[in-house]
């Protein structure tokens, strides 16, 4: 007798569906004592905005008073730049007087020895005695075009402000007029370049 084999059929199974089930006050989730719940609370109407006022600069006419300070102002600094130019000039022209000044001074010994020579030479040698006058004449002539001469001395009366007394002594001249001359003094201009050194009657 055969042996048969017989298949018994798979299980059927059968889909199950889970329903949610909705929330309400009876199956929600209790709250607990550390949470609040949170109220809204309806929001206040905002206050109307205000209109911007809009400030206009104050426009002040021009016055003939503020014509007349700026015209005064001007003319002071115009003045002040004036002034100025004339203390630079007047410094620079000071400068220089000064400068020139300092140069004929170191001429004036020079014109010393050589006046000198001419007074202590001898009649014997007439040539170096020409040519030291020469030289003399012409350093004399330089300093003559830049306005340096000789103060008188000699029978003029004695005048502090152009001559140095170096002696006095009793003469048959009026007191203090000038007898002889130690060394000779210049002007410059009108300006004193050295006192004449002199020798006054007492």
């Amino acid at each position: 007798m055969g042996m048969y084999r017989t298949t018994r059929p798979a299980p059927h199974r059968i889909p199950v569906k889970v329903m949610a089930r909705p929330i309400s006050a009876e199956n929600a989730a209790p709250v607990t004592p550390h949470e609040k719940p949170v109220t809204l609370e309806p929001a206040e109407p905002a206050a109307p905005a205000e209109p911007v006022k809009t400030v206009e600069p104050e426009v002040r006419p021009v016055s003939r008073d503020d014509h007349v300070d700026w015209q005064d102002k001007a003319l002071r600094l115009q003045a002040d730049m004036e002034n100025f130019r004339r203390r630079q000039q007047r410094r620079a022209d000071e400068a220089i007087a000064t400068e020139q000044k300092r140069l004929l001074l170191l001429l004036l010994p020079a014109v010393d020895n050589l006046e000198r020579a001419l007074n202590h030479q001898s009649g014997s040698d007439e040539t170096l005695r020409d040519g030291v006058e020469l030289i003399y004449r012409d350093l004399v002539h330089k300093l003559a075009q830049e306005g340096v001469t000789r103060i008188e001395t000699r029978g003029q009366p004695f005048d502090p402000e152009w001559h140095e007394a170096a002696a006095a002594v009793p003469a048959p001249a009026a007191s203090d007029t000038i007898i002889d001359e130690v060394r000779a003094g210049y002007r410059w201009g009108d300006k004193l370049l050295r006192p004449a050194q002199v020798v006054v009657a007492a």
